[in-house]
């Protein structure tokens, strides 16, 4: 199985996922409070985004923020497929941002189109749906 695309459970349960005044986690069992936007950085090392694994209740609009020295993208995986193509960024230039609206809820797997090692998963939550024992 392609780690990457599949996070294991200790994978989730080591990052508590902390958002600009809104703290998740998965496994660890924190509740879901939304308090503003979801954000998610860019990093110069694995796992690339931090929160490699974002979890967001459903109505969060989520940024990537660029902090590193090169111009990234967020591209989710389903515009490569017939499916649909939830987000697409430009390149994104260093201390820039990319931010989408509010997504419906589902899994959104996600990589940069410019160093396709860069991978990511954003899980948006139904409306009172806890974040424990997402996998």
């Amino acid at each position: 199985m392609d780690r990457r695309r599949h996070p294991n459970k200790a994978s989730m349960v080591a990052g508590l996922l902390v958002f600009s005044g809104m703290a998740l986690s998965t496994s660890a069992g924190a509740a879901i409070s939304s308090a503003g936007p979801a954000e998610i950085t860019f990093e110069t090392s694995a796992p690339y985004y931090q929160p490699q694994l974002a979890v967001v209740p459903a109505g969060t609009p989520v940024s990537w923020v660029n902090l590193t020295a090169s111009p990234h993208s967020v591209r989710h995986d389903d515009c490569l497929t017939d499916a649909t193509c939830a987000f697409q960024s430009i390149a994104v230039p260093p201390d820039s941002s990319f931010s989408i609206a509010p997504l419906p809820p589902g899994r959104y797997g996600y990589h940069c189109e410019l160093h396709p090692i860069m991978r990511g998963v954003l899980i948006v939550l139904d409306p009172g749906v806890e974040a424990a024992g997402i996998q």
